[in-house]
């Protein structure tokens, strides 16, 4: 039996749970990966993707006033779409937020091992999903108020760098910055998406935000501005201090930065509170996609059932920590951040044309001019040309995980039908 999920939380509860799934593994590990494709255009591209997910985010903003429910992308494409397409899109999204989750657990485990040597990085992966997992069931306010906590510490870090970085960069590290190709700058843009991809999760926690036709708009939009200028200060110091170069040579490139002006330790204090919270967050948000698909019957209807005494989706959450757990143990995930971009963007191109399908004259929130979506025609085609701008083996790997999603729809459905008739 289904239940309802509890109100409890505010605005910059909202805010706090879209920083704490943005600012992670992306910005400490993958700006090295785009800085090793467009050199020191990495900036531009950093900004192109973050354009990119505003313009995405107008329309997340829109469909989160008119379709405040839980499950965000899965709830837009099928109501707006259709249910195969709705249910593409949250099978997607969860995939990629789970590698994610995964991925960042595991740069929490390095770090850690790295401060901490007897301490192997799998056993910190485990030991982080274990303690998020158990946050996650005890209810979203301890979620969200240790989430609280992780961000505000992971901003204050950065923002030191940034601050610091800046007053001692050399401008000659950005001399070949113009001079990158619009390939590559699409590349690295589309590489460097998966450090904002965190912002959609806050629509995913829709029936539990106060206000949510008010809050979860306001919440996304300045998220995103929030995440932008931070990543750009950072990046644009990184730059500055050790060229792109040495960024792209490391695999923790924004620490190889902060080697140079003597703060090492800090800024691996920040990671781990970085990694943390998108760990964190990352259950919350696939245990409520989990939630919604199960409420409406395209998984087992286990996974909807509510706690009475936690007023969370226990089953829900326990399934999304068990699959990041076997993912932990069992997979190479250190090439998955382009399959995530990959899932994510797939998702957010069709929320952009969920947001054409509105009904305007009925939308409380509308950033449309004069009647015309300008934002979710621009989102769309940018959403669509840096997913297909990943390469070959990402776009095989994509098309895989669409044809899973489809046969499990049509197949469940199927013997769901048959079972039902059974009873009949």
């Amino acid at each position: 039996m289904c239940g309802s999920l509890r109100r409890e939380l505010g605005f910059w509860d909202a805010v706090s749970v879209g920083l704490g799934a943005v600012i992670g593994a992306g910005i400490f590990v993958v700006v090295g990966l785009a800085a090793g494709v467009a050199g020191a255009g990495v900036v531009l591209a950093v900004v192109l993707a973050g354009f990119s997910a505003v313009f995405t985010g107008l329309s997340f903003a829109e469909l989160g006033a008119a379709l405040p429910r839980s499950g965000g992308v899965y709830e837009y494409g099928r109501s707006l779409l259709h249910p195969a397409l709705g249910f593409l899109m949250g099978w997607s999204w969860v995939s990629g937020n789970i590698v994610l989750g995964a991925t960042a657990s595991l740069s929490f485990g390095y770090y850690l091992e790295s401060a901490f040597p007897w301490f192997s990085h799998v056993a910190g992966a485990v030991l982080l999903i274990a303690l998020v997992t158990l946050v996650n069931v005890v209810g979203v306010r301890v979620s969200a108020s240790v989430n609280n906590v992780l961000v505000a510490g992971k901003v204050l870090v950065l923002l030191v760098f940034a601050a610091l970085g800046v007053l001692s960069m050399d401008p000659g590290h950005f001399s070949g910055m113009t001079s990158a190709s619009l390939s590559s700058l699409a590349a690295a843009a589309g590489l460097f998406y998966f450090a904002y991809i965190g912002f959609p999760r806050i629509s995913t926690m829709a029936e539990e935000v106060v206000d949510p036709e008010r809050n979860i708009p306001r919440a996304i939009l300045v998220t995103l501005v929030l995440s932008m200028g931070l990543y750009v200060g950072v990046v644009v110091a990184a730059v500055g201090l050790v060229g792109s170069d040495a960024l792209a040579s490391s695999t923790a490139p924004i620490a190889v930065a902060a080697e140079r002006l003597g703060i090492k330790g800090l800024v691996e204090a920040g990671a781990l509170l970085a990694t943390g919270s998108v760990v964190l967050t990352s259950a919350m948000g696939q245990s409520r996609v989990f939630y919604a698909m199960a409420r409406n019957g395209e998984i087992p209807e286990r996974l909807a059932r509510v706690s009475e005494r936690f007023g969370t989706p226990v089953n829900s959450i326990l399934l999304s920590g068990v699959i990041m757990l076997v993912l932990v143990l069992t997979v190479d995930l250190s090439g998955l951040a382009s399959f995530t971009s990959f899932s994510v963007l797939l998702t957010h191109v069709f929320t952009n044309l969920a947001a054409l399908r509105l009904d305007r004259r009925e939308v409380s929130v509308d950033y449309s001019l004069r009647g015309v979506p300008v934002h979710a025609f621009i989102g769309l085609a940018l959403s669509l040309v840096l997913s297909l701008s990943l390469g070959t083996r990402t776009l095989v790997a994509g098309g895989v995980n669409v044809a899973l999603a489809l046969a499990w729809f049509y197949g469940y459905r199927l013997l769901r039908g048959r079972a039902h008739g059974l009873r009949v």
